[in-house]
């Protein structure tokens, strides 16, 4: 602290420094004068003996402590002077590594939301997920009320454990409004658990969630308080109506609170009205009905490993007689980061590791590139350095003189990192990350926290540190007396560590850009589709479920809703399925007659509609489609994929086979194309599809209709037929099917989005590298150039030697970036569908691109070589 106060008082230091000395002189003088000196005399001699009053001031700072301080301080001030000279090369600095630090703030800030980021409540860093697994620990899974009870009751552990069902399709009408909605169906302890206090009224009591379908009341979210009611207080016992149950409201949950999930809630009910949240189970609370998840808060003086290692001992009795592969365990862990995910958490580390890579190396193009800058910018002063070395300044000095520029523009370059992160997290929450693949609204917070400021900034200052230290070793390993006499004779000068930079940063575009075509094209083509066309298909889901619809009453709607959206104008043709998305589906075991039950496999399985295929432009290979007479009373029949028929009847036919679905005996009547929706780095996945109208259980449905025109302008007319058939049936997931082809690939999109922002830089980049090479090597090969144009060579002539030179690093760089390419794409193949075929192609592009970029850069100093004059170039010092 001393240290700093004599900075700040340095004045009045100095003042008094001087005073000092000049008192410790006048005394010596005076002894002196009282030996019989004459004043003069005494006055030299007392100079003498004190060795001068500057030396003496000196050595007197030297001992202070502070002259470091007051040397860095001064090396700021010059190197913020020398930068403000330079504006051309300060701005393209700071936007170098300001773009390049941006995306890496932006990895940084997915990494936090997707993992660290905890949530809005009180001591967030107590909660732990307990969570059932399957497929022993492969899959996450999910708990029946008695499981939850028996954890809730049994864990010693956890101070308290809650239930939810935080994806609950709700069905709301109120105010004269209805909407289905995103809700909750929740435990009495889980507003307490999480420490929250209603905005307005209160939570549920204990008693209200004791006895099944006896209280009927409801929480809203803020954001529904203040949609449906104007944010008023007069919402407390107001009645609303979900899926058909009248329900009465008794509280409003807090602005900053939207669920545990990424899913936000609209609303809550309590987990003993899970019969009007839940159509699926005939009985909600029953064992057999597994849709909770859990969440807990850990007792204090207890650990997570403690909780988890007790949590491994509570397992249900039950769970031992679980069908294979179903609940088989049990993990805890940390509430934080994202914890509803379309992805698997091991799919989400991949993930931010392909991010965080392809950030990694757009910085270190960044640094690469202005550390040419810095290459040829100290080239130009390397006379003075020598001058400098030559006077006796210290090498620790001139280091730091060459650092401290860098270092500078690394730290406001990282503040403008940050600023355009903001851009970039912003721009891909709203493409990626605001609605899920069925449409329904998302929220992932990616506002940066400080963890992710500080990151960002070691970053930064190490990058800075990296930039400066290759050119400053450069220029302090070069002996000064040597480098001074042979500057005063040298003809030419061939910045070959710039020329070894440029080549860097041509084989990192090439690599980054092949990379990005890759992507986006895998993606594309899965959108557009493989054996099936996406492009005219609009989605919906009829849900009469919702409303407890008799199975006939259910299957006539259906009929009818079908009949009149297939007589609507501008539609072609309309089918649709009954379990999972349109064209994935779900799963099923399946095997043929004679095997034994251990040799079944997981085999896609889909319930469709008559002209399922003709609406999908899927083509039939053999057979026929399901019709209106494959019903519950005619025999079982099935579809198989091309790949099912492959694997079950190699070099036999399919057809009139019979196939074991789900341990059910089905005719095949035909074999479908496959339809490809696995990345390369997976098998392809066999189908088998069954007809809708054989399930007399199946009431609700997932409409594909093929129009004409754009899809999405007909999702309105399209719900409107179906509302004058039945207007009190739910109409959700209104989306087409590109949509939800985009949303199954959202990590490759994502990762081809950053990749392909990336590769823009990077070939920006290499073309400003390229071209302050050559416009460097040009200015110091001006004698050179002088006399070969003296002895008569063409303006031709010299162009192109410069073009060449150019041209030369470029192709050495994108003979390395196609091989770093090549390598890139095998490390990212669970991310690209359909062939590898085009690869080679989307190599020559990128390398084709890299390469008009690098001639347009070599273009302009070989044009301002070629146009030298000898005689000025040949006055040249």
């Amino acid at each position: 602290m001393n240290w700093w106060l004599r900075l700040l008082r340095r004045s009045r230091l100095e003042e008094q420094l001087d005073r000092e000395v000049s008192d410790h002189l006048e005394r010596h003088a005076a002894d002196l004068i009282a030996r019989s000196y004459t004043p003069a005399e005494a006055r030299r001699l007392a100079r003498l003996a004190l060795g001068g009053p500057e030396q003496v001031k000196e050595q007197c700072r030297d001992a202070q402590g502070t002259r470091w301080l007051e040397d860095l301080w001064q090396d700021l001030r010059y190197a913020l002077r020398t930068l403000r000279k330079k504006p051309g090369f300060t701005i393209t600095a700071l936007l170098t590594l300001g773009l390049g630090t941006g995306a890496v703030s932006t990895a940084f800030t997915l990494a936090n939301t997707l993992f660290l980021r905890e949530l809005p409540v009180d001591r967030p860093e107590r909660l732990l997920v307990v969570q059932a697994t399957r497929r022993h620990g492969q899959r996450p899974g999910w708990v029946s009320y008695p499981d939850y009870v028996h954890f809730r009751d049994h864990a010693r552990a956890l101070q308290s454990l809650a239930a939810h069902y935080s994806t609950a399709p709700l069905f709301v009408t109120a105010n004269n409004q209805s909407k289905e909605l995103n809700g909750a169906v929740v435990s009495a302890n889980f507003f307490p658990l999480l420490g929250l206090q209603p905005s307005l009224g209160r939570f549920f009591r204990p008693d209200e969630d004791a006895v099944p379908d006896r209280d009927r009341v409801a929480v809203l979210s803020d954001s529904l308080w203040r949609n449906w009611f104007g944010a008023s207080p007069s919402a407390l016992g107001a009645s609303l109506k979900i899926n058909g149950v009248s329900f009465t409201v008794i509280g409003v949950a807090p602005a900053t609170f939207r669920g545990v999930t990424v899913s936000p809630n609209e609303l809550y009910i309590p987990l003993m009205m899970a019969g009007a949240g839940y159509r699926w189970c005939t009985d909600s609370l029953a064992a057999d009905c597994t849709i909770l998840e859990m969440i807990g808060r850990l007792s204090e003086g207890r650990s997570v490993e403690e909780s988890r290692a007790e949590a491994a001992t509570l397992l249900p009795p039950s769970w031992a007689a679980a069908p294979e592969g179903e609940n088989t365990g049990v993990t805890v862990f940390r509430a934080r980061g994202a914890l509803h995910p379309d992805l698997t958490r091991g799919e989400q580390i991949r993930f931010v590791e392909v991010l965080s890579a392809v950030a990694a190396a757009l910085l270190l193009v960044c640094c690469v590139n202005l550390a040419g800058l810095l290459l040829a910018r100290h080239s130009a002063r390397t006379r003075e350095f020598a001058i400098r070395a030559s006077l006796g300044a210290a090498s620790p000095r001139l280091m730091r003189h060459l650092m401290i520029e860098p270092v500078l523009l690394a730290a406001g370059g990282g503040g403008l990192g940050l600023l355009f992160s903001l851009f970039l997290t912003g721009a891909l929450n709203t493409a990626f990350y605001s609605f899920d693949v069925e449409g329904h609204p998302l929220f992932y917070d990616f506002a940066p926290e400080p963890r992710v400021i500080l990151w960002v900034a070691a970053i930064t200052i190490c990058a800075g540190f990296l930039t400066a230290f290759i050119p400053a070793l450069r220029f302090l390993g070069a002996d000064a007396a040597e480098f001074l006499k042979r500057e005063s004779s040298a003809i030419s000068a061939r910045p070959r560590l710039g020329r070894w930079l440029a080549a860097a940063q041509a084989a990192a575009a090439v690599a980054l850009v092949a990379v990005a075509g890759l992507l986006l094209a895998s993606a594309r083509s899965l959108v557009s589709g493989t054996n099936f066309e996406a492009s005219h298909i609009a989605l919906m889901r009829l849900r009469p479920r919702l409303l407890k619809y008799p199975a006939a009453r259910a299957q006539a709607f259906l009929h009818r809703a079908i009949e009149r959206l297939q007589s609507t104008p501008g539609v072609e043709s309309v089918s649709m399925v009954g379990n999972g998305a349109v064209v994935v589906g779900g799963g099923a075991p399946v095997a043929l007659p004679r095997w034994p039950a251990t040799q079944s496999f997981e085999c896609g399985y889909i319930e469709i509609g008559p002209r399922y295929f003709e609406t999908l432009r899927t083509p039939l290979l053999s057979g026929r489609e399901f019709d209106l007479h494959d019903t519950a009373q005619s025999p079982p029949v099935a579809i198989v994929s091309q790949a099912l028929s492959q694997r079950l009847w190699a070099g036999g036919t399919a057809m009139g086979a019979t196939l074991l679905v789900d341990g059910r005996p089905h005719r095949v009547v035909g074999v479908a194309a496959d339809i490809a929706l696995q990345s390369r780095g997976e098998p392809l996945q066999p189908y088998v599809y069954v007809p809708f109208w054989q399930n007399p259980l199946q009431l609700d449905a997932r409409l594909a209709v093929r129009v004409a025109g754009d899809p999405a302008a007909m999702l309105a007319v399209l719900a409107r037929q179906v509302n004058a058939v039945d207007p009190d049936v739910p109409i959700a997931e209104t989306i087409t099917l590109p949509f939800q082809m985009a949303g199954a690939v959202r990590s490759g999109r994502v990762t081809g989005s950053f990749v392909s922002y990336a590769a823009v830089l990077a070939i920006l980049l290499s073309g400003i590298g390229l071209y302050g090479t050559l416009a460097f090597s040009v200015s110091r090969r001006g004698r050179e150039i002088g006399i070969r144009l003296a002895v008569g060579a063409r303006p031709g002539e010299v162009l192109s030697m410069v073009v060449r030179e150019g041209m030369t690093i470029i192709a050495a760089g994108a003979g390395v970036g196609i091989v770093l390419a090549f390598a890139a794409t095998r490390a990212i193949r669970h991310l690209l569908y359909g062939s590898g075929s085009a690869e080679a192609q989307t190599y020559a592009a990128a390398a084709l691109m890299v390469a008009c970029v690098g001639l347009l850069a070599a273009w302009f100093p070989a044009r301002r070589a070629s146009r030298v004059a000898p005689v000025s170039a040949l006055r040249q010092e």
